[in-house]
């Protein structure tokens, strides 16, 4: 972990409360204790001095003393009790934790160490602190498209498409599930365009599991280009839609630059001249000068 200010502030106020319910503590116990050199927790003592409530005088600074390798806190201030995340906070992390879960059920090594955080985390709060009302895996369609994704199995979809506003048949091959500001997301490649889609689960009207994919057909599907976009604020909605094939994203003002891996040029050529002049291609160079003719090829229609 890079120990950047944020990080050695959040050390300290936790060095301060570890120190009072340790006395007699050393350097080299507390440097082994936050997994750090022992320099650097001589310097985060250091820092502490400088540390206190508004007023900054002597009577308002945290006095911290350290002598032949031993710590001892004098006055702590508001430093007196460790960190701890707060009722609400709880609740968030463990209902995070909870549609992880739900949506590896496939990944046992994954599902181990999410059963295990979330038995910890659950430990913080009472024992109502925390109340379950149903689960991810009693969302229509869940265990299908699970099993559809461990076995490598086609899908046949009828999806509500919310732009278009009609019902469409889709054949696709499942690749995962994931959580996006609330909603459950499939991403899948569509098999009849050959390229990579992102469903809304909740709108999905109708699925059917089908036949077992070919791994050479699955290695074929999974050919990627890198794509870079520039991406204009009233467009970000793009970003959201295809967050499952974004790797990078770099924002400047109004402009979002997004790095993607897509496995069909044609349908990125698309996406940019029906969102003109809201995203514009950086590279590569040959799908730029494609969006180009397009848009002149349009443009000489009227």
């Amino acid at each position: 972990m890079v120990d950047t200010a944020a990080v050695r502030a959040l050390r300290s106020m936790d060095l301060i409360p570890y120190v009072l319910q340790n006395p007699g503590v050393s350097i080299a116990q507390l440097s082994a204790r936050f997994s750090v050199t022992q320099a650097q927790i001589e310097s985060d003592l250091q820092l502490v001095f400088m540390c206190g409530l508004p007023g900054y005088t002597p009577y308002e600074l945290i006095d911290v003393a350290f002598e032949d390798g031993v710590v001892s806190v004098i006055d702590p201030q508001v430093l007196d009790k460790p960190r701890k995340f707060s009722s609400n906070e709880i609740v968030v992390i463990a209902l995070g934790l909870k549609m992880l879960i739900d949506i590896n059920q496939t990944n046992s090594t994954a599902l181990t160490k999410l059963k295990q955080l979330s038995e910890k985390i659950a430990k913080l709060g009472s024992n109502k602190s925390i109340l379950m009302a149903g689960d991810v895996s009693r969302v229509p369609f869940f265990e299908i498209i699970s099993k559809a994704i461990s076995e490598q199995r086609v899908l046949n979809l009828q999806y509500h498409s919310l732009i278009k506003d009609q019902i469409t048949e889709r054949l696709v091959l499942p690749e995962k599930l994931y959580f996006l500001n609330g909603s459950l997301y499939l991403s899948a490649l569509d098999i009849d365009i050959d390229s990579d889609r992102v469903f809304k689960v909740d709108l999905i009207k109708e699925c059917r599991i089908g036949e077992r994919v070919a791994p050479k057909k699955v290695l074929e599907s999974s050919f990627e280009t890198t794509v870079i976009l520039d991406v204009q604020k009233q467009n970000r909605n793009f970003i959201e839609r295809n967050s499952s094939v974004i790797t990078a994203m770099q924002e400047n003002g109004d402009l979002t630059r997004v790095h993607l891996q897509v496995s069909n040029l044609e349908w990125i050529k698309l996406t940019v001249l029906s969102n003109a002049p809201g995203i514009t291609v950086v590279s590569p160079e040959l799908l730029a000068n494609a969006v180009k003719q397009s848009a002149r090829d349009l443009l000489a229609l009227y």
